[in-house]
């Protein structure tokens, strides 16, 4: 390695030790700590201190002439990117996959549909697929029925007014007061169910991510009716129960 290379790599070192010993301060430091504690020469820690100012990664109170951390760091942090929604909820959802055996995923409403965010698919012989960016009509499946059964009552009127229930298979419910009286019970219990409503041979139960009074979503398993069978039904709502708290709080951290 070349001189000049190693002398880049130190004063780049040196100046992130700087910004750590700063940040680690409980009370800003002075040049004199900063001395005694770094062990960077006078004239050293002097030009890298005048860097660190002219670049605002430091602020130097005027009236101490003690040291805190800048605005340019604060700005940096403002734009470093986190993973998406999806990337920071498959983890989750691979493990309540695990957990049951079964296919979940993730859905948010969007306008008189739910739309999955992230899913994981069961790794059993027969199970559902769920694809990421599917859509489904909410009266149709377990996650739309959680969203429904969250509007206020003037709003899910104007919606039970306005939609039509067109069957997606033959188990789809086609009367409006049956959907109203299955969304008081939702309301009640926290679950809501899709039995074979928008895939034969599919009934999927699903509860309401929350923050408080906030809707985030709904996350839901899709289950073979063959193996949905009532003992599993507790199972079920204890696990999703559980995720759904682990999805609230990875969204709102």
């Amino acid at each position: 390695m070349k001189p000049s290379q190693t002398l880049a790599v130190k004063s780049l070192n040196r100046g992130l030790d700087i910004l750590e010993y700063v940040a680690g301060c409980s009370e800003p430091p002075s040049f004199s700590q900063l001395l005694g504690s770094l062990g960077i020469p006078r004239s050293s820690l002097f030009h890298l201190l005048t860097n660190l100012l002219s670049r605002r990664f430091l602020e130097r109170d005027p009236q101490t002439e003690r040291y805190r951390l800048g605005a340019e760091l604060a700005e940096i942090g403002r734009k470093v990117q986190r993973p998406s929604l999806h990337d920071r909820l498959v983890p989750l959802l691979r493990q309540l996959s695990l957990e049951v055996s079964e296919t979940c995923g993730f859905y948010v409403r969007t306008g008189d549909s739910v739309e999955v965010v992230a899913s994981a698919i069961s790794t059993q012989a027969l199970s559902y697929t769920m694809k990421v960016g599917m859509t489904a009509p909410l009266y149709a499946v377990s996650a739309g029925k959680i969203v429904l059964s969250e509007l206020g009552s003037e709003e899910l009127r104007q919606y039970l007014t306005e939609v039509t229930l067109t069957p997606v298979t033959s188990h789809t419910l086609r009367s409006k007061n049956v959907l109203r009286k299955e969304l008081a019970q939702v309301k009640a219990t926290g679950f809501a169910y899709s039995r074979e409503e928008f895939t034969l041979g599919i009934t999927a139960i699903a509860t309401a991510v929350r923050d408080g009074s906030k809707l985030y979503g709904a996350v839901n398993l899709a289950v073979p009716t063959a193996r949905f069978t009532t003992g599993r039904d507790g199972e079920f709502r204890e696990a999703l129960r559980r995720t759904a708290r682990i999805i609230a709080n990875e969204i709102t951290r």
